[in-house]
């Protein structure tokens, strides 16, 4: 249609202005303009796109087939031109103000605390508040612009961006192995001390698959259960049994040989589903520029894969 080239962004924005307010004369008293030049403007959009876009009478306007046609990708293009503008304007901003995060324990102690001077030396107008928690929480409710969390994601109401998948390793210290022997496959597990972490859902269960296979879930039995997964590593590391935790927790006791790990062969979890490590933020159209730089920050610190996987 080559109608298309004669229209400018205003008549767009008019036109989607006409049907949310459903008359000429309040978008008119709204942008200061006279009615009858509103409905010029429209008329003007009709002719260059040789359709009728509204039914008019004395009271109200409503969209015809085609004008609800063009509004759904009218909207669409004003929104791609706020969010173009928004860039444009932000392009030489920097980020600042108060920024409340919240993570794991664990894993802020490991991976978000060790990077804090380097965010704070890139962007020295940001206020970082890091409250860490492996309790349950609300970003509305709790006001949290950021939440850190690993796991099975299932929550919609928060868009997410990955920061890393959760990969696990079963592994065990030399010094156990060399008493208790190395086990080849998973049902050798049952004669094994196995230091499971047991938190308010109950024990963990193990899972374990061979590659293009379904996976098959043991729950076994050790000689120590705790909700304290660093205690649980230290345990393995001193011998006590063999432990599954993701590898950005066990990572460094494996490359120092403090933990070795077992039954290469066969992929180990603690859910027959994905598991990510991933950056919530509440549901908008958009995150605010502090959000965007601290993620930003930390995908490019945390790399791809990972720098624990490596």
């Amino acid at each position: 249609m080559k109608g298309f080239n004669q229209i400018n962004i205003q008549a767009l924005r008019l036109y989607v202005a006409v049907l949310d307010q459903g008359s000429f004369s309040e978008v008119a008293r709204r942008e200061a303009m006279s009615p009858s030049t509103v409905s010029r403007v429209i008329s003007q959009l009709e002719q260059a796109l040789q359709t009728q876009l509204l039914y008019r009478n004395t009271r109200a306007v409503s969209p015809t087939e085609s004008g609800k046609l063009l509004a759904e990708h009218a909207r669409q293009v004003l929104a791609q031109l706020d969010l173009a503008a928004l860039d444009l304007q932000e392009q030489d901003s920097e980020p600042g103000g108060l920024i409340r995060i919240n993570a794991p324990v664990v894993f802020g102690q490991r991976h978000l605390a060790p990077w804090l001077h380097e965010l704070n030396a890139r962007y020295p107008r940001l206020n970082i508040e890091l409250m860490q928690t492996d309790d349950f929480i609300d970003p509305l409710q709790d006001s949290v612009d950021l939440l850190i969390r690993i796991g099975v994601m299932t929550d919609s109401t928060l868009q997410a961006r990955t920061l890393g998948h959760q990969n696990f390793r079963l592994a065990a210290s030399p010094a156990y192995l060399a008493r208790a022997g190395t086990p080849k496959t998973p049902d050798d597990l049952v004669s094994h001390s196995c230091l499971v972490f047991k938190g308010f859902a109950g024990s963990q269960r193990w899972y374990f698959r061979q590659p293009e296979q379904e996976w098959r879930s043991l729950n076994l039995r050790g000689s120590l259960t705790s909700n304290n997964a660093e205690t649980l590593t230290q345990a393995g590391i001193d011998a006590m049994g063999l432990v599954v935790f993701p590898t950005w927790l066990i990572g460094d006791a494996l490359r120092d040989g403090r933990l070795v790990s077992v039954l290469e062969d066969y992929q180990v979890s603690t859910s027959p589903e994905p598991q990510t490590i991933s950056a919530l933020y509440p549901n908008s159209r958009r995150p605010s520029i502090k959000v965007r730089a601290v993620i930003d920050f930390l995908v490019e610190k945390f790399g791809s894969p990972a720098y624990w996987e490596r």
